[in-house]
Parts: C-alpha cells; sequence; structure tokens
C-alpha cells in the first residue's frame, strides 16, 4: 500500500522537471515540503527590486492546493508601508517569511493525474505572483 508521503514524493518528482522548466531557479525542498524561487524580479512599488518566494506544499498535494506565498521578512511597499493582506512574519523552513494570504478559489484548482495538465505548482506560482503586479 503506498502511503501518502510516498504518493507526494512520486508526484513532486513528475512536477519537478516542468517546474524547472516554466522557473529555472526554482527548487522544491521534500524536507520542508516547500518551493522556493529565488531573487524573484519585482514591479516598481516594492520596497526591493527582488525577492525570495516561498510557498508549502501541503501534505494532500494536488488534492490539497497550495495556499498562501511569502516573500522575504523585511518585503514593504516603497513608501515603506506593510503590504495589504500580510499575516505577519512565520518561520517556514527554517527561515523568516512575510506571508501573504493567497488562494486559488476551489472551483479553479483541478489538478489532473497527468502533471502537466490541470493544477500544478507552476500553475498556483503563476498565480501567487500576480500578488506582486499591483503593490498594495
Amino acid at each position: 500500500m503506498v502511503t501518502p508521503a510516498e504518493r507526494l514524493r512520486e508526484r513532486l518528482a513528475l512536477e519537478e522537471p516542468i517546474l524547472v522548466e516554466a522557473f529555472p531557479t526554482a527548487t522544491i525542498s521534500r524536507e520542508h515540503n516547500v518551493v522556493l524561487l529565488p531573487a524573484q524580479p519585482l514591479p516598481p512599488g516594492w520596497s526591493h527590486e527582488t525577492t525570495d518566494v516561498l510557498f508549502a506544499i501541503p501534505v494532500n498535494y494536488p488534492a490539497g492546493c497550495p495556499d498562501n506565498v511569502c516573500t522575504r521578512p523585511d518585503l514593504r511597499l516603497a513608501n515603506g508601508q506593510m503590504p495589504a493582506n500580510n499575516q505577519g512574519v512565520q518561520t517556514i523552513a527554517a527561515r523568516q517569511w512575510l506571508q501573504f494570504s493567497w488562494h486559488i478559489a476551489a472551483g479553479d484548482w483541478s489538478p489532473s493525474a497527468d502533471p502537466a495538465q490541470g493544477g500544478n505548482l507552476v500553475t498556483y506560482l503563476l498565480g501567487a505572483l500576480s500578488r506582486f503586479d499591483e503593490p498594495s
């Protein structure tokens, strides 16, 4: 019988090449079940030109959709204010991160047995990165 942890490990092995093709610097930490995208460029309106981006992979992935997105803990708006919809600084994968509330609507998350089809780590990351398109 395949355990949930083995199923997740198998799925991530299938999705990793898809993720790296779309985001060559992205990595999956299987130790912490997170995706890390280092030095992601940010549009004007933020306090930094780039930020590391992280999101957690739920243990029931892909049935369970990732939720929230994190950045460097000192990210602010260009005017120095805290961004909207932040949930404060969290410790994830042994680092401090500023966590943003960002979700895919339940009806929009439709993973497939074929990781290249339907919802996957790339589709989640693309959506999560859209949070930074309009600084607020």
